[in-house]
């Protein structure tokens, strides 16, 4: 079966409206549309936070699981968080269509649910919103040093602006690392209590 961004473009438009139209709902879980993340970015991500064989790489928001497939080939582990199901669906057969599927697991939940302290590396493409508040939700379980790259949106929770490691404006397409630094969860407890992001 073709994945969603295999279908046509009429059915990948429409894919992309339903996408949008849900994140609009009032109190929807979901927090960005689909848009695949161009390979050329998911190079520079991976390369930006040295993945490779140790590493565990949790993708929030994972998609069609093209990242999780890229940090597979490396030899690194992938975890995926996707909630819809059409799209974890394409992720879990193109790891088994490329034999990785040892190395890739996809759990169709909300990534807010998330216990990312086996991540080394987590990586998101949401949107500015979105990222924020997986990172808040998730932010009890972060370890010290995890790294995280951000495509597109910068981090903007009080104090992650000083974990900033590199940015990487190559073509215009922004990529930003960051790493954990130990005091998410006094981070998020001051952002729930001024009623931030």
């Amino acid at each position: 079966m073709p994945s969603v961004v295999d279908k046509g473009p009429l059915a990948s438009i429409i894919f992309e409206m339903r996408t949008w139209l849900r994140c609009m709902l009032p109190y929807t879980p979901y927090v960005a549309p689909f848009y695949p993340t161009p390979d050329s970015v998911i190079s520079r991500v991976l390369d930006l936070t040295a993945v490779g064989p140790t590493d565990v790489l949790y993708d929030l928001g994972c998609g069609d699981g093209r990242v999780l497939l890229a940090a597979a080939r490396r030899g690194a582990r992938g975890v995926g968080y996707e909630l819809d199901a059409e799209l974890a669906r394409d992720a879990v057969q193109a790891a088994r269509r490329e034999g990785l599927e040892s190395l890739v697991k996809v759990i169709r939940a909300d990534a807010a649910s998330a216990d990312v302290s086996e991540a080394t590396v987590i990586a998101l493409y949401l949107s500015d919103h979105g990222n924020n508040r997986l990172l808040r939700a998730v932010s009890s379980s972060l370890r010290p040093g995890t790294r995280v790259a951000s495509f597109y949106f910068p981090v903007g929770l009080p104090g992650w602006e000083r974990r900033l490691q590199a940015v990487d404006r190559a073509d215009g397409l922004v990529v930003y690392v960051y790493k954990a630094g130990g005091d998410e969860g006094a981070i998020r407890d001051a952002v729930q209590d001024k009623g931030g992001p």
